[in-house]
């Protein structure tokens, strides 16, 4: 008996031993990867949001802390319990669903919150409110002080040409949204609430997304990565929120397909133009619809189609490669203005592409699509007479929303 039990024990020495070898050299591969190669772990930077799919960008803050931020689930009245988080009926409910949009309000250039929005609108029905929708040009991101965006410049222009203080120009842009987010946070955001003029600034994000993050024309960019968490094994994005070496194998992985991905765009004449076609038809479906809409409600709305640095340095002659390669990018935009000028809606689109073509104008990028502090000021300029004159075409006075009455 004794014979037999010590083989026995020396597997289990054996076993345990190698275990422990293999624990500890995890344990040092782990802090190699962090320390001497700048590995991080996962970190999701942008929380997930239940109808918009993307929430806003929080730089370096940690998971676990996501769920805190200005339109995330604690927020939203659910709370932190031991397996998830939860509703409880005594919190006090929500009176409208547009609390599901007011994140939109809450960047780090938005000059008026949701609650700021709300109370200007219900105590000063004369004035005029322009409502800003779009993607990071739109929010004025690239300004490195909130006053000097285009849009608080539009505000104080608006304010000197039609000689009255009560204008105000909210922005609910939203960094790396499409159209298809658009159209929702105009009908979930805007309508609810009133709107003088309501301006979307975008196009560039629906042309470039699908070859930034592999997903189809017209997606939110992160809805792949949203698929891939919750279909997918879960085991493997837990360990890459743990481990900066699962995580750098999984961000190969995922890069090498966008890679490919954007090879056969940039190659494939066949399989960029069938793309390209989805790309620019969603778009101009999903900017129709809404001025279809506004137009049904009596209420003036412009599309202004953003630039592209890309694209104007091809009309200056000048190479400058984007997420694409500067030839699609230019055949891209310009399958998108075809599109745009055979809409039934042409008037309403502002082409903002060409601002920044003349002269030394190439230098107001501060990259591929965000203009710098003096293209903000142009971007502004370019944008008053047309917000002028759509705000002078209204003969009706928009009526108090049915949120203010709720209030009385």
């Amino acid at each position: 008996m004794t014979g037999q039990g010590k083989p026995a024990r020396n597997w289990a020495r054996a076993i345990g031993a190698t275990l422990g070898i293999l624990a500890v050299s995890a344990v040092a591969a782990e802090i190699v990867a962090r320390t001497f190669f700048d590995l991080e772990t996962l970190q999701y930077r942008r929380p997930y949001q239940p109808v918009f799919v993307s929430g806003d960008y929080h730089y370096l803050m940690p998971n676990e802390r996501l769920p805190y931020v200005p339109g995330g689930p604690v927020a939203l009245g659910y709370h932190e319990a031991r397996f998830g988080l939860y509703y409880d009926a005594a919190t006090t409910p929500p009176r409208s669903s547009t609390t599901l949009t007011d994140f939109l309000f809450a960047h780090r250039h938005s000059r008026y919150n949701a609650a700021e929005i709300d109370r200007i609108t219900c105590a000063e029905p004369g004035a005029t409110l322009v409502h800003v929708l779009g993607g990071s040009v739109a929010q004025g991101f690239s300004a490195d002080e909130t006053p000097d965006t285009w849009h608080a410049r539009l505000e104080g222009l608006l304010r000197d040409r039609l000689r009255r203080q009560d204008v105000y120009v909210f922005n609910g842009a939203m960094g790396g949204f499409v159209s298809v987010q658009e159209k929702l946070a105009y009908h979930l955001a805007v309508a609810p609430r009133r709107a003088s003029l309501v301006l979307f600034v975008n196009g560039y994000n629906d042309v470039t997304i699908p070859a930034n993050s592999a997903v189809r024309p017209g997606d939110p960019f992160q809805l792949g990565l949203r698929y891939s968490q919750l279909f997918n094994d879960g085991f493997i994005w837990w360990l890459a929120r743990h481990s900066a070496i699962a995580h750098t194998i999984l961000q190969n992985e995922f890069n090498g397909h966008v890679s490919e991905f954007r090879r056969q765009l940039n190659n494939d004449d066949a399989v960029f133009r069938k793309q390209a076609d989805a790309i620019t038809d969603i778009y101009t479906e999903n900017m129709n619809e809404v001025l279809g809409a506004c137009e049904a409600r009596g209420q003036p709305c412009l599309v202004a189609v953003q630039p592209a640095r890309a694209v104007t340095a091809g009309r200056l002659g000048t190479g400058s490669d984007d997420i694409l390669s500067q030839k699609r990018m230019t055949e891209i935009y310009a399958l998108l203005l075809e599109k745009v000028a055979a809409s039934p809606h042409r008037g309403k689109y502002i082409d903002l592409t060409r601002i920044f073509d003349k002269g030394e104008k190439l230098q107001l990028f501060a990259d591929s699509v965000h203009p710098n502090y003096a293209g903000q000021q142009v971007m502004a300029n370019a944008l008053l007479t047309p917000a002028l004159a759509a705000l002078r075409s209204s003969t009706t006075v928009p009526p108090l929303p049915e949120r203010c009455r709720k209030k009385e």
